[in-house]
């Protein structure tokens, strides 16, 4: 039987095209999955988080009601656990290799943001002379939080178990803010008092960052370089530099 061209070329098109519909079927399902794998774990991550950080401190300061009297006291107690809970499980995970790795990463970008503050051009032999602690860090943000959150739940106080768990929760953004502009201050001035209250947050850094190789520090380079013009913000800030030196000179 002769085989007419043009049909088997329609039969082939035609094949293509269902392996093609068939593909795209696949891939948006295994999208579609991921997606719902992914909006699970973040919503697990929360509830964990939720009931570690907060639920079990709260329940853990319950035991001291028997010998305290004090419920600020007790509020205390209970923002010492919560900070126990949080600088342990930082302990724990910084023992694995990803994490470790991790935050080798995380001193690279510090010690980028501190060679770009300190004037000097973005290298890697700059950036590895550089500190590998910052004041604005995250890591100083969450610690600033459990602090901050004792003084808080110190002063805050309601008597219904349900409502103390309540405010918990419903003051967290608040704290979050607190803690934010906290940072922010921490960031913008240089003086004894704010340094002093910084102490603790650089402390933590040195669970949380460690010294990275050259390799991490040229992604470290590169990240910031893609999302931020280091050259002209170096040249804005010494032009503001030497305005406010020329004003002083004025003043005088």
């Amino acid at each position: 039987m002769m085989k007419v061209p043009w049909l088997q070329k329609k039969r082939k098109r035609k094949k293509n095209s269902q392996r093609k519909k068939k593909k795209k079927k696949r891939a948006a399902k295994e999208k579609k999955q991921e997606n719902a794998m992914l909006g699970g774990t973040v919503v697990l991550s929360i509830v964990i988080a939720l009931a570690l950080f907060f639920a079990l401190p709260y329940f853990l300061s319950g035991f001291f009601k028997k010998v305290i009297s004090s419920q600020m006291l007790i509020a205390f107690i209970e923002g010492v656990i919560r900070l126990a809970i949080f600088l342990g499980y930082i302990a724990i995970i910084s023992l694995t290799p990803d994490i470790k790795r991790t935050f080798m990463y995380h001193g690279s970008e510090h010690k980028c943001i501190n060679c770009i503050e300190h004037g000097l051009p973005l290298t890697v032999e700059n950036v590895r002379k550089s500190s590998k602690h910052h004041k604005r860090c995250g890591t100083s943000f969450l610690l600033i939080v459990m602090l901050i959150s004792i003084l808080f739940f110190m002063f805050i106080r309601v008597d219904s178990k349900p409502l103390q768990l309540l405010l918990r929760l419903v003051l967290i953004p608040v704290i979050a803010g607190v803690s934010y502009e906290f940072i922010r201050l921490a960031g913008r001035y240089d003086n004894p008092v704010v340094n002093m209250l910084s102490v603790p947050g650089l402390l933590m850094q040195r669970m949380t960052t460690k010294e990275p190789d050259d390799e991490m520090i040229e992604v470290g380079i590169a990240s910031v370089e893609a999302v931020f013009d280091w050259k002209k913000w170096q040249e804005e800030k010494q032009c503001v530099h030497i305005d406010r030196q020329i004003e002083g000179i004025y003043d005088i």
